[in-house]
């Protein structure tokens, strides 16, 4: 019976995801879903509350590593102390941004959901929730940094959001494009080295 339910509960999620990616969730069918998934309706409503709970499920637990995975890469740009603890923080962004990136290719179906196929669901705003939290976590960073650089009035909440957001960007437009994640990696890092470029000459670091 465990395996029947299992197996049942997986064959709906897998043609739900492709039924999503393929019509997007507003126009999404569960009784399509469950046609291509060769279960009746009722077994959909034994598994799941509604169509809102089976996209959920297809994405929070990926959404859930992903936050977990950002707490602690960020808690290492804490304790700055010095000009040259700035300086160790940024060279820890490459490898950092490395994880999260390998992260969210090694769970592409729950991201390009999230990213594709998530109009009208709660988180149809998720790449601009993550660029908010990015920003937040570095302007928190950055505040830490102000008695350590040489012109601290151009630490700019405005400037740091839009780093925050051409990284992120940078990021989502090559995994939905197609490209391999180390060349995915390598134009996050170069975004993110000339963004820290301009900011170092800013800041006066």
């Amino acid at each position: 019976m465990a395996y029947d339910y299992d197996r049942t509960h997986e064959s709906i999620l897998n043609s739900a995801a492709r039924h999503f990616l393929e019509v997007g969730f507003p126009n999404a069918s569960i009784r399509q879903i469950c046609k291509a998934a060769g279960v009746t309706n009722g077994a959909f409503s034994a598994h799941f509350r509604s169509k809102e709970d089976l996209f959920a499920q297809l994405v929070e637990p990926a959404l859930q590593g992903l936050q977990e995975l950002y707490e602690r890469e960020s808690g290492q740009y804490l304790n700055i102390r010095s000009a040259e603890d700035i300086l160790s923080a940024f060279r820890l962004t490459a490898p950092s941004e490395s994880r999260i990136i390998r992260y969210i290719y090694a769970n592409g179906d729950a991201f390009r959901l999230l990213l594709q196929a998530s109009g009208g669901t709660e988180y149809a705003q998720f790449p601009g929730t993550l660029t908010e939290a990015e920003s937040s976590k570095t302007q928190a960073f950055f505040e830490q940094c102000r008695p350590y650089v040489r012109r601290p009035e151009n630490l700019s909440g405005n400037i740091l959001a839009q780093v925050s957001s051409f990284v992120v960007t940078t990021i989502f437009d090559c995994f939905l494009s197609g490209c391999p994640a180390e060349e995915t990696i390598r134009e996050a890092q170069l975004a993110s080295e000339f963004c820290l470029a301009g900011l170092r000459q800013i800041w006066g670091i």
